[in-house]
């Protein structure tokens, strides 16, 4: 059996899930137009793990820019840019993680038509 619950207010959601696994709840606020946060928790009963999660989101609308970031209890952290490219169709993505414990890191970037 599980149990599961949302509250939304107009700049913010909390949700909460709770069941023989474990629980799940997050957190997020739209703090203005151009920036946006999130707080994520979860714990396994069967992994025996939890974990936490904080992650952002800041929009830069005049210089066509959105960049995303996010480390979480693991020492993971991860960072995104978005550049649309005006007049083209074209958005140039980048990102990025890191692995502390497992001193690992990965980077890409992409092209999106469209």
């Amino acid at each position: 059996m599980s149990f599961a619950g949302k509250y939304t207010a107009p700049n913010w959601i909390v949700t909460l899930t709770v069941g023989q696994a474990g629980a799940h709840a997050t957190y997020y606020h739209k703090a203005s137009d151009q920036l946006q946060v999130g707080v994520e928790f979860e714990a396994s009963t069967r992994m025996q793990d939890t974990s936490a999660t904080f992650g952002y989101q800041l929009d830069l609308p005049k210089a066509n820019l959105l960049f995303k970031g996010s480390i979480d209890s693991n020492w993971i952290v991860g960072a995104a840019l978005e550049k649309k490219l005006i007049p083209l169709p074209l958005t140039l993505a980048m990102g990025a993680f890191l692995n502390h414990r497992k001193n690992k890191f990965q980077c890409g970037f992409g092209l999106t038509i469209g």
